[in-house]
């Protein structure tokens, strides 16, 4: 498998990973409590449980679309589009690490204070942008549609 077909099956399958992740936490009120959800959402159980599900939904997608994209499923409508799509959304929360970073660091002060487990998840979301964003660009020949049969 070429590399820029396993980036793309390793950004997707990270994907599906934090779309059961995301299952869990709705189940969960005290890891979502641990990771810092917002106190609104635990106070409501079942919309605890809702927006864990629409938010392991979109994660569910994005990941097929990496599976896709690594020609592990079927060719999903507007791949290219859509991995470039995953890959920005995915970079541009990853770039959160910057003033999380600067914080820890002491050289701004956040209010509220910044959890140790927001830095985790703006390096994770990071590296699987990066993931999808090199894997696209380097497929995206590859990645074009079929040429319809005349």
């Amino acid at each position: 498998m070429p590399l820029s077909k396993r980036l793309l099956q390793i950004a997707g399958l990270l994907s599906l990973g934090i779309a059961l992740l995301q299952v869990v936490l709705g189940f969960s009120p005290a890891l979502s409590t641990y990771l810092g959800a917002p106190p609104e959402l635990l106070a409501n159980p079942a919309a605890l449980l809702a927006s864990s599900f629409f938010v392991a939904l979109i994660f569910s997608i994005w990941g097929l679309y990496g599976l896709s994209g690594a020609g592990l499923l079927r060719r999903l409508p507007l791949l290219r589009l859509g991995l470039l799509v995953i890959g920005v959304i995915y970079t541009l929360r990853g770039l959160l690490l910057v003033p999380l970073l600067l914080d820890s660091l002491g050289l701004i002060v956040a209010d509220p204070p910044i959890l140790p487990q927001a830095l985790l998840a703006s390096l994770v979301s990071l590296l699987i942008g990066c993931l999808y964003l090199a894997g696209t660009l380097t497929a995206w020949r590859d990645l074009r549609p079929e040429s319809p049969a005349r």
